[in-house]
């Protein structure tokens, strides 16, 4: 996860890392790692993780509970 915010462009899209269709209070972006989520903005130079989640099929859990972008 650390290389693909850190290392890696964090804006350039793939199919595991992409902009939020809907905006978001939350985070800008998504970075899939395996049923981990990533939700986080991109702030001149710094990446900034907003929220760490698992997906349990269509539903995003953060600290054990049901979350809605």
């Amino acid at each position: 996860m650390g290389e693909r915010l850190g290392k890696e462009d964090p804006t350039q899209e793939d199919q595991n890392r992409f902009r939020l269709k809907r905006v978001s209070p939350h985070a800008d972006f998504e970075l899939r790692v395996e049923a981990w989520r990533v939700f986080y903005r991109v702030q001149e130079a710094r990446v900034i993780v907003e929220l760490i989640g698992n997906k349990k099929g269509s539903v995003l859990l953060i600290e054990g509970k049901e979350f809605k972008l």
